[in-house]
């Protein structure tokens, strides 16, 4: 008897912890840390430096993005038969 192995395909919500945790692997930084950078940049400049203020910023925004659809091509379907 051959059964078919089912794939589970998750996705990740914005702004939930499962999001904030695969983005601090890509920017090296945690959601606090990020945080934290924009807010003590803010009081003094001197603390961090720009780009580190430019990474925590782009990690709060792929935390809060939400995806849209811009294609209005309908995707592909295959045709049965011959």
């Amino acid at each position: 008897m051959v059964t078919k192995a089912k794939s589970k395909i998750s996705s990740i919500k914005p702004g939930t912890p499962e999001m904030a945790e695969r983005l601090s692997i890509g920017y090296g930084m945690t959601l606090e840390e990020a945080k934290l950078i924009i807010k003590e940049r803010a009081d003094n400049p001197q603390t961090h430096p720009y780009e580190r203020l430019v990474k925590a910023q782009a990690f709060l925004q792929a935390y809060t993005a939400t995806p849209q659809v811009i294609s209005t091509t309908p995707g592909w379907k295959r045709s049965r038969g011959g």
